[in-house]
């Protein structure tokens, strides 16, 4: 048998899952700086080129319903191995792409496929990790992951820029046919028991039925997809609005990206040092309170059409602050609930933060008007809801669970 990934050596897994959660930042965020230059060069709009975007995330969240249970059946490498390769396909596939249909579907399936990194790896931090150990591992994993929104964009604009758009995706194959060789090398099988059950029927339908009854994992849940819905309003809206709106080139949108994403770098390693001291319950409820500030402020400028690069990138450098206090101990303590049926519940987290995330960019296409108000309404509504969810459902659950005999 493989043998399990190194417990003892959470450096080695911190960094190793980092790179390979990072596939999905890649791939969205090397591909922000080209969107209006890949609009050009096919003829099509920018609402086209939003599609494309939101096509991604539907495959996201359409392959968090067959990853998990696979991986619980088959095992964490081989999926994921599987799942690597279809990435390496589908980013050639993007490359070669000749019209924007033939780009959409590539981008659908590439979404799919990089689904299988997201899933994998909150299952394996859950085979080897518990409680504010896990929320520990997640920050680490996201100090490794996130410094590819830092770089991705600025690389993707000056890859844009000189070389045209489809450099981003030649990129992108490279950086999976590395991943897959380093993950048949290094990494080993971390599920103990395959459960040879979790891809039947009806069993998978028992099992997602056990992850949604539970409150506090729905609770958890409603905190981390409107967390990742104001960050996919972000993503699908700010190239159209910094880039057309307020006249920003390809290498200035990728740089003022980057310097908005880093707040998320300094956030998740803060995280990662302040979750054995202050519980995750002490680091979800303050970063949800600064998190509706931040997305409240940002809507507020929007509304009021305050045309300045600044009304956009310095309250969202605050929203990406607080997420990273409410990410990590949020996965953290809704995988803790399940003993069985790891699988199925990161599953059922991914499919629907990513559902919604997709439904949050067809509504910003929809309502698109060549400002910032849709973007940036949007974001102020996903900022309210953690602190809303973790009033209403997780602590009340959890005074339910202390005080039951």
């Amino acid at each position: 048998m493989t043998p399990r990934p190194p417990a003892g050596r959470p450096g080695f897994v911190a960094v190793l899952l980092g790179m390979l959660l990072a596939t999905l930042s890649l791939s969205i965020d090397l591909t922000l700086p080209s969107m209006t230059m890949t609009a050009d060069a096919l003829g099509v709009g920018d609402a086209a080129m939003q599609m494309s975007l939101t096509a991604f995330v539907a495959g996201l969240a359409a392959g968090q319903l067959v990853y998990g249970p696979a991986s619980d059946r088959f095992g964490r490498r081989p999926v994921l191995t599987a799942g690597l390769g279809l990435f390496l396909a589908a980013a050639l596939g993007c490359a070669l792409a000749a019209s924007v249909e033939a780009l959409i579907a590539f981008r659908a399936l590439h979404g799919f496929a990089v689904c299988a990194m997201a899933v994998v790896a909150r299952a394996l931090v859950r085979d080897l990790y518990r409680d504010e150990d896990a929320a520990r591992m997640y920050s680490w994993i996201m100090v490794v992951h996130g410094v590819a929104p830092i770089v991705a964009p600025v690389v993707g604009a000056h890859l844009a820029e000189e070389l045209g758009w489809r450099s981003v995706f030649w990129m992108l194959a490279v950086y999976g046919a590395a991943m897959l060789a380093t993950v048949r090398l290094f990494l080993g099988e971390s599920l103990a028991a395959p459960d040879p059950a979790a891809t039947r029927p009806l069993a998978l339908l028992r099992a997602y039925g056990r992850v949604l009854a539970n409150r506090r994992f729905v609770g958890y849940l409603l905190c981390i997809a409107a967390c990742y819905c104001g960050l996919f309003a972000f993503l699908n809206g700010s190239a159209p609005v910094l880039m057309r709106r307020f006249g920003l080139s390809e290498t200035a949108y990728g740089y003022v990206f980057a310097a908005t994403m880093a707040a998320h770098l300094v956030g998740a390693w803060a995280s990662a040092r302040l979750v054995r001291r202050r519980s995750i319950a002490g680091m979800l409820a303050p970063g949800a309170l600064g998190m509706a500030a931040c997305g409240l402020v940002m809507a507020g400028l929007g509304l009021a059409r305050i045309d300045a690069p600044a009304a956009v990138v310095v309250p969202m450098a605050g929203f990406m602050l607080a997420f990273a206090f409410i990410v990590p101990p949020a996965q953290a303590a809704a995988m803790s609930l399940f003993d069985r049926n790891t699988g199925a519940a990161a599953s059922m987290m991914g499919f629907v933060q990513l559902a919604l995330s997709a439904a949050t960019g067809a509504a910003i296409g929809h309502f698109a008007d060549g400002t910032q108000g849709p973007m940036t309404a949007a974001i102020g509504i996903a900022s309210v809801c953690p602190i809303a969810s973790w009033l209403l459902i997780v602590r009340p659950g959890a005074a339910r669970r202390r005080a039951a005999p």
